[in-house]
């Protein structure tokens, strides 16, 4: 349930845009974690400051200092901030997945080990899971909106469907 908490902001803010099922969550988040990905992964809910709420049914705009929204009311993140350590990097390969998220559709590449089947191993992975050179297609306002992202963290949780795909997404990079 999205609420107003009480509370200072300390200092490493991130840029932070999230998608539920009505709306689009702007504003920033306080990074206490690596990454925008291991933060969500480790609460159930973050707290986001600066808000503006835009509904993608009407446009409507509603602002707030700050909101509480719980990790399952987000289909999908928009990845910012650090990328976390490198030397825990492990190598990986891109698999492309389409996924149905309440009303989005995303297409991208989810990394897996060379041998792992990215859609059968979805359950073993955190709530959050990335997908790289990502299109992400919906409705605002009753008109089609397709926009591609660099990373998008996709709520496995809140997923109705995945699939791989051989060449996912219909957009190229610097042209959405």
């Amino acid at each position: 349930m999205l609420k107003e908490p009480t509370g200072e902001i300390m200092g490493n803010e991130i840029d932070f845009v999230g998608f539920a099922d009505d709306c689009r969550v702007e504003g920033k988040v306080e990074l206490d974690d690596a990454r925008l990905a291991d933060l969500l992964n480790s609460r159930s809910s973050i707290v986001v400051h600066g808000v503006t709420l835009v509904s993608t049914i009407d446009g409507h705009r509603q602002e707030f200092e700050q909101l509480e929204i719980e990790r399952d009311e987000l289909d999908i993140v928009v990845a910012s901030g650090p990328r976390g350590d490198p030397k825990r990097r492990l190598a990986t390969k891109p698999n492309g997945v389409a996924m149905k998220l309440g009303p989005y559709c995303a297409e991208g590449f989810m990394h897996a080990p060379p041998t792992a089947n990215p859609v059968r191993g979805i359950s073993h992975r955190p709530a959050m899971v990335a997908i790289t050179d990502a299109v992400l297609e919906y409705e605002f306002c009753n008109e089609p909106v397709s926009e591609w992202f660099r990373t998008l963290l996709v709520n496995r949780q809140m997923a109705r469907s995945l699939r791989t795909v051989a060449s996912p997404g219909a957009i190229q990079p610097g042209l959405a």
